[in-house]
């Protein structure tokens, strides 16, 4: 039970003065007046107690608060109607706690610091964000420079990259909602509906073979399927790529294959003398005991971003952007 009633003020206008409440009985115990436009306690109100006893004045403690000196008072008169106790004297022209004040003045700073942990808490888990990228060991190389490019820029995102097998593996990644992005060829795209692809660089194929190899300088599909081919699994999508480009342009699948589940094995397969493997220009330009040979005509490859029919995160959206700007190629637009 509560009545709205202001308590006795021997001077409404200000703190700085003496004042009484009125005590009320009832047959249920007593009663404290409350003031008519108190609220329950509240982080706010613990502060301006705070303020006014570190300043030792209403006004004081407004101005270092940043509010004006009737928010202050009302708020202190609020609570002590609320709570029936004094909070504080003046002595000569300070306000100074009561003794029943010190002790309330002291939890208040606690809570306060524990109401500051919450929001440091907060802060920490807003500031914890992560962003999970799907891509192949290969592609995967393609992103060193946007990835690092990232980290400088958020240095408080958790960046996870997801490996995927091949293209079609970083689209079923992507689609189970287990990776945001996923960054691949574009190719299997097509048959794909419910995501969309962002186009990043158009990218060089190049053949790869052991030093030595006797092949033209420039080579056609028709020369890459006579030769020993270093090639992933028969059922990944990177060799389902390889066998739909080489039958469009010879008319048929390569024949001599040596396997390797690992790509990253296919480098030092090449310069061990045991066969020759694509991959692009961007990638192998640096390596040393191989020879490269471009296509003829050029053959390119799109790669790029897919993602869910949603909107994308902050953090994804800038990665984006910075691998358009961080790729050695630049894909058309």
């Amino acid at each position: 039970m509560s009545f709205c009633l202001r308590p006795v003020i021997n001077d409404p206008r200000t703190l700085e003065g003496n004042y009484k409440t009125i005590k009320f009985e009832s047959p249920q115990g007593p009663l404290w007046a409350y003031h008519l436009c108190s609220a329950d306690m509240n982080v706010q109100q613990l502060r301006y107690l705070i303020a006014v006893s570190d300043f030792g004045s209403v006004s004081a403690a407004a101005r270092s608060l940043g509010v004006t000196q009737p928010v202050v008072s009302r708020s202190v008169h609020a609570f002590e109607s609320e709570h029936g106790v004094t909070m504080f004297a003046l002595s000569g022209t300070r306000l100074v706690m009561t003794e029943a004040a010190e002790p309330i003045v002291d939890a208040a700073r606690n809570a306060l610091a524990a109401f500051d942990v919450v929001g440091e808490t907060v802060q920490a888990v807003r500031d914890k964000r992560e962003l999970v990228i799907a891509t192949t060991p290969t592609n995967g190389l393609l992103l060193t420079k946007a990835l690092s490019e990232l980290r400088r820029c958020e240095p408080a995102l958790v960046i996870r990259v997801c490996r995927a097998n091949d293209a079609e593996d970083v689209l079923r990644i992507v689609l189970e909602g287990t990776a945001e992005i996923g960054f691949s060829e574009l190719t299997p795209l097509v048959r794909n509906r419910q995501l969309t692809g962002v186009p990043v660089a158009e990218l060089e194929v190049v053949f790869v073979s052991p030093m030595g190899t006797d092949l033209p300088s420039e080579v056609t599909w028709n020369d890459v399927v006579m030769q020993p081919l270093i090639v992933p699994p028969p059922d990944s999508g990177r060799r389902e790529l390889i066998n739909d480009m080489a039958m469009k342009a010879s008319g048929t699948t390569p024949q001599s294959t040596v396997v390797f589940e690992d790509r990253g094995s296919w480098m030092a397969a090449a310069q061990a003398g045991m066969g020759s493997f694509l991959s692009y220009r961007c990638v192998v330009a640096d390596h040393e005991d191989i020879e490269l040979r471009p296509f003829t005509p050029r053959q390119t490859v799109a790669v790029g971003f897919v993602h869910q029919n949603l909107e994308l995160s902050t953090a994804a959206r800038r990665f984006i952007d910075l691998a358009r700007h961080n790729t050695w190629e630049p894909a058309e637009r």
